[in-house]
């Protein structure tokens, strides 16, 4: 073939238009198929990458939380096996034996720890490695299989001290001056106050044997709590805390001076022991106390959570405790119905801002066990004690219980 006839026959096949479709189709189809599958199979990648994001999420909060519920005891080796074990249950059902083998092997789980004062925090982290089979029209493109990967992480502290606020609303009323069936073994006699004889001079009430009254019985109740706050505090010192934060208020049917929260439990503890007298005097009347402790504690007022953080405790409860030893009856000696339903607001409100209320009813009458018992958070959170022991006894279960709200968990 002469070159001349050879370039006509190019020309006239390059002129040629029939068949063009079939040659184009026959190269674009491989093409237009693999992408086609690529559309097919996004959706399904990106639902197991959701999935393993939320196994390995879920795996280090799990085996987060199962240390810190054995207090720092498990071994790092035993927190790796709860988390590898928890992203094989939640895989296996879609796995085959081979793939769950291969699936345990490219699934690394690391532990870091640091522990100081307050107390031991772990960190978990939890990574999938997963090799997803695709849709065989991406084999048109070159794409058989493809690596995803997913890690969470999870931090759980297994605190020796639990940051807290705490708010003292104390009764200093009249009846406070009354006595308790306890006697001072301290004093062959004292003014010896009830109900019926109030009103009298000291010296006209004065008997033996001496009883401890009401009011030396809170003050004793205050120091046991303060005592086991501090002993429960391991960033506890004599110049305050890191840790436990105090204020408190006292009320009649007058408003008082309150302490402001501040660290530590001292000046709880000489504001306590200044305000109430010996033989106090007044009404009762909580609203104010009450007030004074839901307006420093709310979350709206973020003083609290800023003083924490500069003490690097990102989270920590809120406490009122509130005690009475009568009903609300203002400056008369008969129940209030409105000032009784003022306490119970607040104490709703309180409540619904998530701030927990210990409540004490001290040798009080129905109405005032009443509506201690509504302004508790729950049963357990209300005391009913009728002497000095009882109300010893009392503060300092609250105070174990506040020391107790440990278990910063997060994700």
């Amino acid at each position: 073939m002469t070159v001349s006839a050879y370039q006509k026959l190019k020309r006239r096949f390059l002129a040629d238009t029939n068949g063009n479709f079939g040659i184009m189709t026959a190269i674009l189809l491989p093409v237009l198929l693999g992408f086609a599958g690529a559309g097919i199979e996004l959706a399904n990648v990106m639902q197991i990458k959701a999935n393993l994001q939320n196994t390995a999420d879920s795996a280090a909060l799990a085996a987060a939380t199962e240390a810190r519920l054995k207090e720092g005891e498990l071994t790092d080796e035993k927190i790796k096996e709860i988390a590898r074990a928890f992203i094989t249950t939640q895989l296996e059902k879609d796995l085959t034996e081979e793939e769950k083998k291969e699936l345990e092997k490219n699934s690394p789980v690391s532990i870091g720890t640091t522990e100081d004062a307050r107390g031991k925090t772990f960190t978990i982290q939890t990574t999938i490695n997963y090799k997803v089979k695709l849709n065989p029209l991406l084999g048109f493109i070159g794409a058989k299989t493809l690596d995803i990967a997913a890690t969470g992480t999870a931090k759980s502290t297994v605190n020796k001290g639990a940051p807290i606020s705490m708010y003292l609303v104390l009764d200093r009323s009249g009846s406070m001056s009354f006595k308790t069936d306890t006697i001072n073994t301290a004093k062959k006699s004292c003014p010896n106050y009830t109900a019926s004889n109030w009103g009298k001079s000291e010296s006209q009430v004065t008997s033996s044997p001496c009883y401890v009254n009401k009011a030396t019985s809170l003050k004793t109740a205050v120091g046991f709590l303060v005592t086991t706050l501090n002993k429960a505090d391991p960033t506890y010192t004599s110049g305050g805390s890191e840790l436990v934060r105090t204020g408190a208020s006292v009320y009649t049917h007058e408003a008082y001076a309150a302490q402001p929260i501040g660290w530590g439990t001292s000046g709880v503890l000489n504001y306590v022991d200044k305000q109430i007298p010996e033989f106090p005097s007044g009404g009762t009347d909580a609203t104010s106390g009450l007030n004074a402790a839901y307006n420093a504690l709310k979350k709206s007022n973020t003083a609290e959570t800023t003083a924490h953080k500069t003490k690097k405790n990102e989270s920590f409860e809120r406490y009122i405790v509130l005690m009475t030893d009568g009903e609300m009856t203002g400056y008369s000696a008969n129940w209030d119905s409105a000032i009784d339903q003022k306490v119970r607001n607040t104490c709703e409100t309180a409540k619904k801002d998530g701030i927990k209320i210990f409540s004490v009813a001290f040798m009080a009458p129905d109405k005032g066990k009443s509506l201690l018992q509504y302004c508790a958070s729950n049963l357990d959170n209300y005391y009913a004690p009728e002497n000095m022991q009882q109300i010893v006894t009392a503060f300092g279960e609250i105070a174990r219980k506040a020391a107790g709200s440990v278990a910063t968990l997060t994700n």
